[in-house]
């Protein structure tokens, strides 16, 4: 895996959201993430996670988009807008294969047709995953139609049969202060940016389920970057480990301390940083 396809950009913006948008999308442009010759492009909405920022971030790229490829069919496949069930729950049209980790999967039949997918994902914390984005949210066309199978084993299939071309991970700096802050973490990698939130906030990524899952039959990058605050984190969040060690590295002028508890998520990064793998 390329240094490339493990390149985060993260971006903490305060004031009109829609600049910061902007600015999060010419970057995007710049690296070359969205191939504008695709001639259909799906925007997945995390339906769980769901907020005003999510869906602004999923309008906001879908304009983007369509202004990028102007030939190519773009969709927002966001289900609570449409006001009616998720198409990735019709039972009768699933395909039944055998899994990875799960002895078997019901697959949602969109997910053999041809697309290029871009998942834009809230972030919340979770008491069974720690830390709950865009893992989880690639998952949810799996969860309606295998309920009885572990959310971590549907989060690693996920990632395996149907890894998003683009991830777009959104919250407020503060999940208890829809006015603080916005911030992104974007990249073609969706482990990355699970990676990344879970440094930023203050958790180790290898205590987070999913992560986990995926590291018993995938190499990762070493899931630490110390760098990352400059002001350290001085308590330690209840339940959280310490970093495993130096892996990923940020780039960035401006950066204040984080930590998650169990109502609140605060992330440790101000402006825009470029996170890598090592």
């Amino acid at each position: 895996m390329s240094d490339t396809a493990l390149s985060v950009l993260v971006h903490r913006h305060r004031g009109p959201r829609p600049i910061g948008l902007d600015a999060v999308w010419e970057e995007v442009r710049r690296r070359s993430w969205i191939v504008p010759s695709a001639p259909r492009i799906v925007i997945q909405v995390d339906q769980q996670r769901r907020s005003p920022l999510v869906v602004e971030t999923a309008r906001s790229l879908a304009a983007f988009v369509g202004g990028l490829a102007p030939s190519a069919r773009v969709e927002i496949a966001d289900a609570a807008a449409e006001g009616r069930p998720s198409r990735a729950a019709d039972v009768e049209s699933a395909v039944a294969v055998a899994g990875m980790v799960a002895h078997s999967l019901r697959l949602p039949a969109w997910w053999f047709e041809s697309c290029v997918v871009i998942t834009v994902a809230g972030v919340e914390p979770d008491a069974v995953t720690r830390l709950s984005s865009a893992l989880d949210a690639q998952a949810e066309p799996l969860r309606a139609l295998n309920p009885l199978t572990p959310l971590a084993t549907l989060a690693y299939e996920a990632h395996r049969l149907f890894a998003s071309d683009l991830v777009v991970a959104c919250a407020t700096c503060r999940r208890d202060d829809p006015s603080s802050d916005a911030c992104w973490f974007v990249s073609p990698n969706d482990v990355a940016v699970e990676m990344a939130l879970a440094r930023s906030s203050g958790c180790d990524p290898a205590e987070m389920p999913s992560l986990k899952m995926i590291a018993q039959h995938e190499i990762l990058a070493i899931l630490a970057y110390p760098e990352i605050a400059r002001h350290p984190v001085h308590r330690h969040a209840p339940g959280i480990a310490k970093a495993i060690g130096p892996g990923f590295r940020a780039r960035a002028w401006d950066l204040q301390k984080g930590v998650v508890l169990r109502d609140a998520i605060e992330f440790a990064v101000r402006g825009m940083i470029d996170i890598n793998a090592q």
